[in-house]
């Protein structure tokens, strides 16, 4: 059975990895703080509406 070539990494390969996913984190987290203050007041709306609605039945 072949074995696949082990493949050297470096300190750089490994430092761009770690930016790389520390970057996407970072965007992940703007854009939960950005959205999410858009989704609470959404729910807020929702939650009047239906309040408004069940007592006007």
């Amino acid at each position: 059975m072949p074995t696949a070539p082990k493949r050297t990494y470096t300190v750089e390969d490994f430092s761009d990895l770690i930016n790389a996913r520390l970057q996407r984190l970072e965007n992940k987290k703007e854009a939960q703080k950005r959205y999410g203050s858009l989704l609470a007041v959404l729910r807020q709306q929702v939650d009047s509406y239906r309040l408004r609605k069940a007592s006007g039945q």
